[in-house]
């Protein structure tokens, strides 16, 4: 972070930058890259839109910016495996557009000409100390690898970029003041846990939980609030409220996030359907809704009650006999309005027809006379003496 920053105070002022340390969650598992939200907030825009990276060799990847998350989804996966980035590299981003950043990477064993720009600095003998058994840490793991990953860009180049001159301008923080990153990771933190990032969080009991504020989805100590919406994530609480208790708490250990994100997400569509279900709804639906609601029980969710009502709502559809009665006045309304379509249709034909009628009778009164005097002039050539 130390070296990251140094780059920092060597950019464009005029353009807006800010630090990130990854972890795990940005290089790994659901490769979810989120931004400062402070950042985001004075800098991007307010809607969903495309962000352009650009990297040293001025290469650019395009993803998607999700703004209520002030977060990089799709499309910041290919970054990372196009530069082989890891855990506890960093990487330093600059505003050089609307939505455009510049992105300069500072891997974590990679001791370059960067670190170089690290004895301008007046640091402690034990911030030296930290920084240098860190750095060895680091890069006796990294030698370990099988994989060549690219180098940092130099320090060099990066002043060369900006043209700027003088020596560098340290950014370490002091004891006791935060960092920018340290302050970025803590408001990262807040706003993650409820837009849903994945974080490591201790178990809750639902009685614990008071509002949807304070409600997560939790798996494995994990949260997987990011792989579904925040309407979901609501209608889904409401349904925990219902049984009060979380209805994924007995779901099998080891089971894909993805597929459990996948499970809840189709149970409370599932639930939004019966809802809205009637009289005519087929069975073949409610047969749907069974297949999976059972599915679910097979991985350990708690959707009984829902299966239940299900099957009460099917009794009620089509095995009583106000239901036969009342399916038999649907059918017969129905036929009646197509009856009154058909009539309508034949009324407005028949005034068709009328006007043609009338039409064709003008028109006949018309040349009539015409056609009777040139049929006498015919007849006076036919009779006329040879």
């Amino acid at each position: 972070m130390i070296r990251a920053e140094e780059v920092q105070s060597n950019l464009e002022p005029a353009f807006p930058s800010f630090v990130k340390s990854l972890v795990r969650s940005h290089v790994a598992s659901c490769f979810w890259m989120g931004l400062p939200g402070s950042f985001c907030r004075a800098h991007l825009p307010t809607v969903d839109t495309t962000v352009i990276l650009q990297d040293e060799r001025e290469k650019e990847y395009k993803m998607k910016y999700i703004a209520y998350k002030t977060g990089l989804s799709a499309g910041w996966r290919q970054f990372c495996v196009a530069h082989q980035l890891f855990e506890g590299d960093a990487l330093v981003f600059q505003l050089i557009g609307s939505c455009t950043f510049k992105v300069y990477i500072i891997r974590a064993n990679d001791l370059t000409e960067v670190d170089g720009a690290l004895g301008l600095l007046n640091l402690d003998a034990q911030i030296k100390q930290n920084v240098a058994d860190s750095a060895e840490m680091k890069t006796a793991a990294c030698k370990s690898s099988r994989r060549k990953r690219p180098r940092s860009l130099p320090l060099s180049v990066v002043q060369k970029k900006n043209k700027r001159s003088g020596q560098l301008r340290p950014s370490v923080p002091q004891a006791g003041q935060p960092s920018e990153q340290s302050e970025n990771d803590s408001e990262e933190v807040g706003s993650e846990v409820l837009e849903g990032f994945k974080l490591s969080l201790p178990a809750v009991h639902f009685k614990d939980i008071k509002s949807f504020e304070d409600f997560n989805i939790l798996v494995d100590g994990l949260v997987l609030d990011s792989e579904l919406s925040e309407d979901i994530r609501n209608k889904y609480y409401e349904l925990c409220c219902n049984q009060n208790a979380f209805l994924h708490d007995n779901l099998i250990k080891g089971v894909n996030f993805k597929l459990i994100a996948g499970i809840i997400s189709e149970t409370v569509s599932i639930a939004d359907g019966m809802r809205a279900c009637t009289l005519t709804t087929s069975r073949e639906k409610f047969a749907t809704w069974d297949k999976a609601l059972k599915a679910s029980e097979l991985f350990g969710m708690n959707v009984g009650f829902l299966r239940t009502r299900l099957s009460r709502l099917l009794s009620l559809a089509f095995d009583s006999e106000g239901a036969t009665r009342t399916r038999r006045y649907l059918e017969a309304r129905f036929e009646r309005v197509v009856a009154e379509d058909e009539i309508k249709s034949l009324e407005a034909k028949l005034v068709e027809l009328e006007e043609a009628y009338e039409r064709y009778g003008a028109n006949a009164e018309r040349l009539k006379s015409k056609a009777e005097g040139y049929d006498l002039k015919f007849q006076e050539q036919v009779l006329a003496p040879w």
